[in-house]
């Protein structure tokens, strides 16, 4: 990257740059959602050091309309550092749930005090693991709008490392070139430990490309290139999804081509007639190995055998047992796995264990009880209207485009959080808040400066 195509950014080469790198990062090492993978420590103290890279020096234009988003954040970390405030042992043992555990913190802790959460330094990892999400939201938030479609740009270009990855390791048996101690046994994991989170970034990817070739093309980029390069590097994700074998990442796929294609169809200018059957024979040639790959995957096989995983089925109950046993405070964030062992039934115990819920709501209610499931809901109304506003047209094809394409990037994975757990690895949840951001910036109306530029360039 030039330091003449810096200049070009609207003043935002500082954070862009760092932004950048840190997403980079993010994609190298923020694949795991473990505490105990090594890399977790390497991408928290990067996160640090890019927070205050954020706030040094204070651009204060940059929290211009964004004070609800902020204080819905605030929040989140309010409530975690509330959960680590100690209580007198008498007052802890008579919170909802803690009763079966206050014989035994009677006699470790006589006369003592002890923090809301059960596990507090499971607790204090939650809180970690807040902190690559908050610098991605924040350097974001200081990007014009051509920063943002750049960073748009390294996305798509860390999901294909992650699919060229996961295809090597499938060449290889899947069972090399794996980058954390913990990871899916067999499985195209690419950049990930766990080969649903794979799925869903290559699902997250689809529109964000298709969103970056529309743009493209209203900037006057050369129809052919940009749809060839746009309809194979779309194959290369779907192979790399297929190769997952994932079930969930199957139906996310679906969602995120079908996204892809209406903002491609939708935002972008028209091309040429004579270049579509050129397009159109590419892209069937392109969906040949990626059909090979979903069939010899069987994820469409097990989809349809067992469209739901019956084992989660039935741990459900338990789960939502705990849940009810803790309200309404919780038992603290990171305590899953500690507290879900004392609800699991014998006829489910095995020799695999449920490290998370595979359902955020649920295992929102069990952590952080009324407090938590209040913030989500409050989320999710936020979520809606900015949805909502991002489907509208607007005077910038090119920023409608990039809007909607994060509007479905979150979409694909909040549901995908509700079979899994993928915003609890580093990598995704930046791109969660990448994706946030663009939707608060998406309500702001483009300065006088920035409409002049884009419609220079049109």
């Amino acid at each position: 990257m030039g330091a003449h195509r810096l200049r070009r950014l609207d003043g935002g080469n500082y954070y862009l740059v760092v932004a950048i790198g840190l997403f980079a990062l993010l994609g190298a090492l923020g694949g795991a959602s473990r505490a105990d993978e090594v890399q977790q420590t390497i991408v928290r103290f990067a996160a640090i050091a890019a927070i205050t890279a954020a706030l040094w020096p204070l651009k204060t234009n940059a929290f211009r309309d964004t004070r609800g988003p902020l204080i819905g954040v605030a929040l989140i970390y309010l409530l975690l550092i509330v959960q680590l405030a100690p209580l007198p042992l008498h007052l802890w043992g008579q919170m909802p749930g803690h009763d079966i555990y206050s014989p035994v913190a009677q006699q470790v802790h006589s006369g003592g005090w002890r923090p809301w959460s059960l596990s507090p330094d499971l607790t204090l990892n939650a809180l970690g693991a807040l902190l690559p999400a908050t610098a991605m939201g924040l350097l974001t938030l200081a990007l014009e709008f051509r920063g943002r479609l750049l960073l748009a740009q390294w996305v798509v270009g860390v999901a294909s490392a992650s699919a060229l990855l996961g295809l090597l390791q499938l060449a290889g048996g899947g069972t090399f070139l794996h980058l954390f101690r913990v990871s899916s046994e067999n499985s195209a994991v690419g950049l990930f430990a766990n080969r649903n989170h794979q799925a869903a970034l290559m699902a997250c990817a689809l529109p964000i490309l298709a969103a970056v070739a529309s743009i493209r093309m209203h900037e006057g980029g050369r129809p052919g290139r940009v749809q060839g390069l746009a309809v194979g590097t779309a194959a290369l994700l779907l192979m790399a999804l297929a190769a997952t074998g994932s079930r969930m990442g199957v139906l996310l796929g679906l969602l995120g081509l079908a996204a892809a294609l209406a903002i491609y169809g939708g935002t972008a200018k028209p091309a040429l007639p004579r270049k579509w059957p050129g397009a159109l024979a590419l892209a069937l040639i392109a969906m040949v190995p990626v059909a090979i790959l979903v069939v010899r995957s069987g994820s469409v096989a097990r989809l349809a055998s067992e469209p739901i995983d019956q084992s989660r089925m039935a741990a459900l109950g338990p789960m939502l047992e705990a849940a009810r046993a803790f309200l309404p405070f919780g038992a603290g964030f990171g305590t899953f796995d500690p507290v879900y062992r004392h609800f699991e039934p014998d006829a489910l115990l095995s020799t695999i264990y449920l490290n998370q819920a595979h359902n955020e709501p649920v295992q929102l209610a069990m952590e952080g009880g009324v407090p938590a499931l209040l913030l989500l809901f409050l989320f999710l109304m936020w979520w809606t209207r900015a949805a909502l506003r991002a489907v509208r047209p607007r005077e910038s094809a090119s920023r409608r485009a990039l809007a909607l394409a994060m509007t479905a990037t979150t979409l694909i994975l909040m549901l995908s959080s509700l079979v899994d757990y993928p915003l609890r690895t580093p990598l995704l949840s930046g791109l969660f808040a990448i994706a946030c951001v663009e939707l608060v910036r998406s309500q702001r109306r483009p300065s006088v400066r920035s409409a002049s530029k884009a419609t220079n360039r049109s």
